[in-house]
């Protein structure tokens, strides 16, 4: 392997198409719209990470800064004030190619995210990992990354796939049932 972790920028519109084919793929098929790589990319507020294997795309993974807390009140229902004069940083995307899962992919461009939040000067960041079932999620990044679980909501994505219907390769069924797990770090 010869991997290579960097930023994703504009420039490298030609792994758009590559980059949402893998995201729905591995996260649920119609969950990313087309341009979602093109919106991410532009926003000043967010960083995607890519990962190559030479020029193969094998993995993507974004950071946002933000500032409305609603997606995590299931988890903490007093979120907006234990985030209140805090600047926050959020883990809201990560996949890997499936030959590739296992292999510290997904830790190392979750090492670059954690280096780009804290240079955003973050007070803390969150990260939500999907509990699917599959072999591979990112609860394993983030506890070895130093992200703490909070709390565990079951069916958490059950309400997202009727507003949004995708197809869920954990469970396998629509509306999906997945369980979901905050975690967060303070930094």
């Amino acid at each position: 392997m010869d991997i290579t972790i960097r930023q994703l920028t504009t420039k490298d519109s030609n792994h758009f198409p590559e980059g949402i084919e893998l995201l729905n793929r591995t996260q649920g098929r119609d969950l990313f719209p087309p341009d979602y790589l093109t919106v991410r990319t532009e926003d000043p507020d967010s960083y995607v990470i890519a990962a190559f294997d030479k020029s193969q795309l094998i993995g993507i993974s974004i950071a946002q800064l933000i500032t409305n807390y609603d997606y995590y009140l299931p988890f903490a229902p007093n979120i907006n004030e234990l985030f209140k004069n805090k600047k926050v940083g959020s883990f809201s995307t990560m996949c890997t190619h499936e030959s590739y899962q296992g292999k510290g992919i997904g830790k190392l461009m979750s090492q670059k995210r954690l280096e780009w939040v804290k240079n955003q000067k973050c007070d803390v960041v969150v990260g939500v990992s999907w509990v699917s079932g599959l072999k591979h999620t990112s609860n394993r990044v983030f506890e070895k990354i130093g992200f703490s679980p909070v709390k565990q909501v079951d069916k958490f994505y059950i309400q997202q796939s009727i507003d949004h219907p995708f197809e869920c390769p954990g469970c396998n069924v629509q509306p999906c049932i997945c369980s979901a797990i905050l975690y967060k770090m303070d930094l």
